[in-house]
């Protein structure tokens, strides 16, 4: 199944969950509260010269949700680790060290459509450590997606998918761009 399909399919089940959406407040929070604490993580899907040489992986994140009074949006400072092991030709064993690293931090701004819809896009630094290579860079990246968030017991959950971009240089890392796709699930609390 192509990773784009596997996305859709994702992405797909996750809004057609039978879980009640939150009530639309001030700011994409969901939350009368000014700030609200995000943990979250999922599957990251290499996109275009990335996917040539990486399996997926996953990455973990840790944000805060800042709700403007007043305004329909809200801003989200994110810190996202992420790790995808090389790609391998069938039978030959894959070491620890082969393990490429995406260190980011981005910016986002959530704006909301309707039940719990939300777009979100933003951009921040994103520091690149390749496996097998002595070499790292940090670059400007920037990312877009749409997400839903829902009632989960006492906190509120979310699944989104974002597609996220970064430009290198060719002869450093044998590619030009990081193109990434993670899907995640994570809690407001």
């Amino acid at each position: 199944m192509s990773y784009h399909r596997m996305i859709a399919l994702g992405f797909a089940l996750g809004v057609s969950l039978p879980l009640k959406a939150p009530a639309q407040m001030p700011g994409m929070g969901g939350s009368a509260r000014p700030v609200s604490l995000v943990i979250s993580g999922g599957l990251t899907l290499p996109s275009g010269e990335l996917g040539d040489l990486h399996d997926s992986g996953f990455h973990y994140d840790v944000s805060l949700l800042l709700n403007l009074p007043g305004f329909p949006i809200a801003i989200r400072p994110e810190f996202s680790l992420t790790q995808m092991k090389l790609k391998e030709p069938a039978g030959t064993p894959t070491a620890d060290s082969d393990v490429t690293k995406l260190m980011a931090l981005m910016g986002n701004i959530e704006l909301p459509v309707a039940g719990g819809l939300y777009l979100l896009a933003g951009g921040g630094l994103l520091s690149l450590d390749l496996a097998g290579a002595d070499a790292s860079s940090s670059k400007f990246a920037f990312d877009a997606g749409a997400g839903f968030r829902f009632a989960l017991g006492g906190i509120r959950g979310f699944v989104e998918a974002r597609v996220g971009a970064a430009s290198y240089e060719q002869g450093k890392f044998g590619f030009s761009k990081a193109q990434f796709i993670p899907v995640t699930f994570g809690v407001v609390f």
